[in-house]
Parts: structure tokens; sequence; C-alpha cells
């Protein structure tokens, strides 16, 4: 390896190192109290006011003008910008209710970096050596967020104010923003900076260059530190739809922006007098540039705006940890760039046959969870099952490559690409499925379910037969092409664009109708009450269910069957019991869409970082850092989609751990583990014998059977058995007979007089189930 490549891996480690360490000695420190609120806003306003204006004034004032490429920062205006509207358009079309606020905080929260207090120590370790002036860019490019980027969402977030408080002109509007913008001493010292540069020829007087190095050297390290406070608090226990945007966000900033980047910087720098390799360093360094984490002012505005306050300090934290692996792995690369790329593709190779045989463990135990679990009788949840199916046809197909045998090699190439391309398809077709039971119901999608299958396997299949009866294999060797050439590549080029329109744009509509399904079901409700009244009251349809519920409105049971028969309800008990049954089924149908979108989400951000190689491929630009880096995470996500699917579904101890534990506590204890429904839930029936035993009863029967006994190894102290109560209550003629007495026991479980040793909740007539009196002080 290069001695300047050495130097520049010295470097690195310790850059990254510092940045978390002072990062979380910050934390740590605003955590146990070390630090206040008010000694923190005391360093937010020495950062903000004095340190980093300073630092930029500095940095601007000695730039040589001359040497700036004044189209890389057009790229990155560009790149930003197409990033900025298209989160705008997008939540603007999702988001409910309407929000213009958020869709511009949203936007700024994608778009504007934490280019100084992260950004400069990693930019200042990799670069200072080779290009010692892209550490200037970096002055230059936090105004385009600053002052170009950033006051259009201020305008989305002022006019959304103005309308939720008073009605302001608009010439009011426009002087609230541009006095934020004119009073931001980041913006105005850029200006200042720019001014000075043209007037002392980029030298600044002595004097004055020693008193600006003396507040710019304190930055980093209080910035740094600075970050670690403000996180003290800021994580809040979010969970189901509340963590999806966050994510959404993180994926927006740390993945989007930097293939964006790095894309525009390359296109628009084709245009320049640029050589091939100072268009390949710059587009690298956008693409690093853009996996820095979203800037801690953002929660700032979200806090000023009152906007999703929560979310944004949930979303910064977590975007600012996540972005180290990143930020590692870009800044690996870039110093890769000029390695020999046959060693990647070997290192990549091994990788991917890690991968493959985690992914093809994590799809056997999914497949086996879902099966045991009868999880495929639910039809989104065996569609998943289907797309696990792909997965693994995908994941053995590529082991077989290893053996070197030519029959192998072809069922190796079937197998890979047929599951490879079945996994794209049932993604979009995921997403159709949770549209169309969105917008029309699930008896209709289950007739469509052959149309899939065919889709889904028969087209992927009939695609691979085709190319290799009509298309000469080439050999391959460092990645750069496909095994059937552009053949093949058009084919995979035209899936992937097609699994990621459909899927994006399902989702989006699916936020469209459940948003305007809310709004329907918030008039029926606002009619209903409006039309009764309390004279009615007995005779209202509400006494006998008659009110629509969101699950009957909208038609989506949880499973097929219940759907398409018609077969009557067997719990007639009452209708408190119906509404807590029916809300448990709403509970849990809302818990599987939240699932299967969290699932899409994350299949979506894995078909695109697949779309950008296949281009990439197709164009030819060559194996480059960026590409090699692209190629690892392509792999991941690709080969390790089943492990997608274990995260979202695999580990959740609701289907895992409480089976095991029903299946063993039945065997050892003699009784199925139940879960109590609420004491308010209970019927009124149920309170009442509760009540009147305890008033008449309990003394009396405590002294008359409680005993000590051992059982299956363990002693048990003032219990008594399930026959024995039976017999007590028909014998003080409290009921007459034992089917009466074991119908009024299971009332007393239920109110929590008794409860079975174990946990078993349900009563049974035997002589060797035992359960003891519940203390009620």
């Amino acid at each position: 390896m290069d001695e300047s490549l050495v130097v520049t891996l010295d470097n690195l480690y310790p850059a990254l190192i510092q940045c978390f360490a002072v990062i979380i000695c910050g934390y740590v420190a605003g955590r146990i109290g070390l630090v206040t609120e008010e000694q923190s806003s005391g360093l937010n306003t020495f950062v903000g006011t004095f340190s980093l204006p300073s630092l930029i004034f500095l940095s601007l004032a000695s730039l040589n003008l001359s040497d700036v490429n004044w189209y890389f920062l057009l790229a990155i205006l560009v790149s930003k910008a197409l990033v900025f509207l298209s989160v705008v358009l997008v939540t603007l079309l999702v988001s409910r209710p309407f929000s213009a606020a958020r869709a511009g905080l949203y936007a700024i929260f994608c778009t504007q970096s934490n280019d100084f207090a992260i950004g400069f120590p990693i930019v200042l370790a990799l670069y200072k050596t080779t290009h010692p002036d892209y550490v200037n860019y970096l002055y230059l490019v936090a105004p385009v967020s600053l002052a170009i980027l950033n006051p259009f969402g201020f305008v989305l977030m002022e006019v959304s104010q103005d309308r939720g408080e008073n009605e302001q002109s608009k010439w009011t509007t426009v002087a609230n923003v541009a006095r934020n913008i004119a009073t931001n001493p980041i913006v105005f010292m850029t200006t200042l900076g720019m001014l000075a540069n043209v007037l002392f020829n980029h030298t600044l007087p002595p004097v004055m260059e020693d008193v600006l190095n003396v507040f710019g050297s304190a930055f980093t390290g209080t910035a740094l530190f600075l970050l670690g406070l403000r996180m003290v608090g800021k994580v809040q226990k979010l969970h189901g739809f509340a963590l999806l945007v966050p994510g959404i966000l993180i994926a927006v900033k740390l993945l989007a922006l930097p293939l964006v980047t790095r894309e525009v910087v390359s296109l628009i720098l084709q245009f320049s007098e640029h050589n091939s390799t100072e268009v390949e360093d710059l587009s690298t360094y956008g693409f690093l540039y853009g996996t820095f984490p979203s800037a801690p002012s953002v929660f700032v505005y979200a806090t000023r705006y009152s906007m999703d306050v929560d979310l944004i300090a949930c979303a910064m934290v977590a975007c600012t940890f996540l972005s180290a692996p990143l930020m590692f792995a870009s800044a690996k690369m870039v110093i890769a760039s000029n390695l020999d790329p046959k060693q990647f593709m070997k290192t990549l190779s091994l990788f991917e046959f890690d991968i493959s045989i985690a992914a093809i463990l994590a799809a056997i135990w999914i497949l086996v969870l879902f099966i045991m679990n009868k999880s495929y009788q639910n039809f989104h949840q065996r569609m998943v099952l289907y797309l696990v199916i792909s997965q693994l046809v995908g994941c053995v197909g590529f082991l077989l490559g290893h053996i070197p045998l030519t029959a192998i090699h072809y069922a190796h190439f079937i197998l890979e690409t047929v599951g490879d391309l079945s996994a794209r398809l049932w993604t979009c077709l995921l997403a159709t499925a949770l549209l169309l039971v969105e917008c029309r119901n699930l008896c209709s999608l289950m007739r469509l379910q052959p149309l899939f299958l065919f889709a889904a396997w028969g087209l992927p299949t009939l695609a691979v037969a085709v190319l290799m009866m009509t298309t000469t294999p080439q050999p391959v060797g460092t990645g750069e092409t496909y095994e059937y050439g552009r053949t093949q590549a058009a084919v995979i080029l035209f899936v992937l664009i097609t699994s990621l329109v459909v899927t994006v744009g399902c989702l989006i509509l699916h936020q469209w109708y459940l948003r305007r399904q809310k709004q329907y079901l918030l008039l029926v409700r606002e009619t209903n009450e409006s039309s009764s009244h309390p004279a009615a009251a007995d005779h209202s349809p509400v006494r006998n269910g008659g009110t629509m519920s969101p699950r009957r409105a909208s038609n989506k049971p949880e499973d097929g069957e219940s759907l398409c028969s018609t077969k009557p309800s067997i719990n007639d008990r009452g209708q408190p019991e119906r509404q807590t049954s029916e809300e448990r089924q709403m509970a849990s149908q809302e818990d599987n869409i939240l699932r299967l979108i969290v699932l899409l989400v994350f299949l979506t951000c894995s078909v695109f970082i697949s779309l950008s190689v296949c281009i990439w491929r197709i164009v030819m630009e060559g194996i480059t850092g960026v590409y090699v880096e692209l190629l690892f995470l392509d792999t991941s996500l690709n080969r390790g989609q089943s492990l997608l699917v274990l995260a979202v579904y695999g580990l959740d101890s609701n289907t895992i751990l409480e089976p095991l534990l029903s299946r063993v506590t039945r065997l050892w204890y003699g009784g199925e583990t139940l879960q109590l429904p609420a004491f308010e839930d209970l019927l009124f029936e149920t309170r009442h014998v509760s009540e009147q035993f305890i008033s008449h009863h309990l003394d009396q029967c405590r002294q008359d059977i409680i005993t000590d006994t051992r059982w299956r190894l363990r002693r048990y102290r003032q219990v008594f058995s399930g026959s024995s109560l039976v017999s007590w209550l028909v014998a003080h003629s409290v009921v007459a007979d034992r089917s009466q007495a074991t119908e009024y026991c299971s009332h007393l479980v239920l109110g929590r007089v008794i409860a079975h040793v174990g946990g078993s909740q349900p009563f049974f007539d035997r002589s060797d189930t035992w359960y003891g009196f519940v203390s009620h002080n």
C-alpha cells in the first residue's frame, strides 16, 4: 500500500474516535448533571456566535478563490435542491393532517449536514495531505443550505404557523424569514469573509488573524461536546408508527443524499474542463459529504416552531450514531480508490458467501416460525412467506456457484437470478396488496393471488429461460458486467425500476387512502353523535353494536376467511366483550400493517441501492472506491433481505417466547396460559360474583380448603385444588351443581379472586390443578 494511504488511515481512526468520544463525554456530562442547561446554553452561545463564525470568516477570508471549483458548488446546490424538493412533495402528499411546516422541517433535516462539528475533523484527516483545499469547501457549501434552501423551509413553517395562529400579511412573513437569515451569524460571517477576501487579497492582517485563530481553534472540541449535551433527554420512548418517520428521514439523509450528490457531481463536472481523475475525486468527496449526519440546529428549528420536537430529536441522535459506520466505510472507500479492484472482488465474494449463509438460516427460521404460528393464514404474511422463499432460492443459487461443475453452474445461474428477480417483484406486489386492501377489500385481492404467483415466479423463470436460449454467456472477472451482457442488465434494470416505482407509489397512495378513510370515519362519528340524543339512548344502535367501527368500515379483517365467510360470532355474552375482542383485533391488524410498511421501506432502500449499482455497471464508469462501497452495501441489502424480514417479523417476543412458554406451562402446570382482560372490561356478572364471594364466603372458604402440598418437585403453601373449591361451593349451597360451580370459579379467576399457582389462568375442576387466593389489601 502506498505510504500516503497508510498516513491517511492513521489519521482516519483517531479522527473518528475523537469525534464520538467527545460526543459521548458531553452526553455523560449532561446526563449525570455535571453541566446544567444554563451552562449548556452558554456554550451554545459561544460556539454559535463567536467560535464558528470566527472560523468561517478566517477560512473564507484567506481562501484563494481562483482555486475554487465553482462547478462542484453548483453540483452540491443542485443535489441538495433535488432532495429538498422531493422530501417536500412526498411529505405534502402523505402527511396527515396536511402540514406545510412539517414538509419544510423534514426537508431541512434531510439536506442540512453537520459540516463543521463532525465533517471538519473527518475531511481534515482524509484530505489534508492529498487535497488540503477540500477542507475549505465546507465553508462554501454551508451557505447552500443556510442561505438558499433553508429559507424555503422557513417560509413553509412561517406560513403554516401564521395560519394556525393569526393571519399575517405576506410581507410580514417574508420580513420574518429575511430577518432570520440576515441575523444568522454563519450567513453573516460568510458574507463578511467573502468581502474581506476581496478587500485584503486573501491575506488578513496578522493581528486580526491571531484573534480569529483563538476563537476558531476552540470550535471543534466545544462543538462536539455541545452536541453530546444536546442529546440528553432528547430521545423519547417512541413506538410503533412514530419510529417509521425517523427511519425514513435517516435513510434519505444517509443513503439517498450521498448517492444523488455523487451522481450530480459526476454529471455536472463532465461539462467542465477538469480531467477524469479530478472529477472522480470530487464526486467521491461529494459522496462522503452526503454521509455527514444532520445538523443539531434542525432540532432548534423544530422547537421554535413546535413541530415534531420528539421525532426530530430521536432522528437527530440516531442519525448521528448511524452515520459513524457509514462515514467510516465511505472514508475507507475513498482510500481504496487507487487499489487493485480484483482484491476487493475476492473480498466481496467471501462477504457475499457469509451473508448468504446467514440469510439462509434466517429464512429457515422465518419459515418455521410462520408455519408453527400459522401466520400464513393472514394474506399479507403469506406474501411475506413467498418473499422469504424467493430470497432463500436466490441465496442457495449463489452458494451453488462455488461448486466448480458446469451443470451446477447452470443451476446456480437459474436459481440465483430467478430468486433475486422474484424477490424484487414480491416487494412491489406486497406494496400493491397493501394498497388494494385499503382501497378495495381482501376478497378481491385473494382472487388475484394466482396472478401474483405467476407475475412473481412465472415471469422471472420465463425471462431467464429466454435469456439462456438466446444469449451467449461471457466471462465476468471483476463484477463490472453481467454474465449475459446488456440483455441481462436490461432485464434486471426493468425489474428494479418497476419494483421501485410501484412500491413507492403504492406506499404514497396507501397513506393517502388511509388519511381519507380516517376523515370519513371522523365524519361518520360526528354525524352519529349529532343525530343521537339522551331520550333515545335506550334504543340507540350503539347498545346493539350498531356503531360503525374502523374495522367494519374498512372491511379489512385479519384474514380472508373472516371476510369471505358469514359465520356468526361465537362470543354472544355481551357487547363489552365484543368491543374488547374487536379492539384487540384492530390492534393486531394495525401492528401487522405497520410491520409490513417498515419492511417495505427497508426493501425499497435495497432496491434503490441495487438500481444504482445496475446503472453504474451499464454506464461502465469503472471500479472506484464509491462503487466498491455500493457493491458491499448492495450485497448486504440484497443477499441479506431475509435478515431484514427477520428483524421485522422474527425477533418479536409475542410470536416466539409466548407460544413456547405457553406450551411449557401447559405441559408443566396442566393448563394453557392466557392473558386476563382488564378489570374495567369485565362483565357486570363477573364483577358482581367476585365482590359477592369476597364479602360473604372468602374467609370461611379460606379456612376450610387451603392446605400445603408438594406437586411436581415444588412445594406450595396455602393452596387448594380446583375440585376442592368446587366441592365447597356445592356443599355450602352457593351453586346448585358442579357445572355451575366451575363457571362460578371461572368468574373468580377473571375477577382476580383466585389464581393458578403457575400463572395458568383458566379454572379446571381437577384434583391435580392448584390455585391460591389473591391477596386483597
